[in-house]
């Protein structure tokens, strides 16, 4: 019951954190609120790592992807790939979505080593689903109100 209802879960938290980044363009991908800011596209990389992180501590598995927006990195221009960010996206959320499946009901609540202490696997994907969430909210921001910026570096 409870591997079902995560994925229930998982499933709309993706759906709605995942619009903001169908709707990332050429024309909008580089946009920023300030200079300061991360780029939407950079935001949204930055996603698809996390999953790839968490992943690691959710479910031990290793990370198959490259790191280039996490782990105190921070955007300063460098080249993206958008529609290579939007596949890695889809396919971290499909990789999650997987593992929830393969997660026995009892193991949801095993205490496991995160960042956050220890505490149950469960709370992992919340902060997980609650991290896309917020930085989904970003790239909404930077599309609709942000501008692209020369950076000088």
């Amino acid at each position: 019951m409870t591997t079902e209802l995560l994925s229930q879960i998982w499933q709309m938290s993706q759906t709605s954190a995942q619009g903001p980044i169908r709707k990332l363009t050429i024309d909008n991908y580089r946009n920023r609120l300030t200079p300061e800011t991360a780029s939407a596209g950079f935001i949204a990389l930055h996603t698809a790592e996390s999953m790839h992180r968490m992943a690691k501590i959710l479910f031990g598995r290793e990370i198959s992807i490259p790191i280039q927006a996490s782990g105190g990195v921070s955007d300063q221009g460098q080249p993206l790939d958008l529609v290579s960010i939007q596949q890695t996206v889809t396919d971290s959320y499909a990789m999650i979505a997987d593992h929830i499946q393969q997660t026995s009901d009892d193991q949801w609540t095993e205490i496991i080593l995160s960042p956050f202490g220890e505490v149950p696997r469960m709370q992992v994907l919340v902060f997980l689903m609650h991290h896309n969430s917020y930085h989904a909210g970003q790239i909404a921001q930077a599309i609709k109100k942000g501008k692209e910026f020369s950076l000088i570096s």
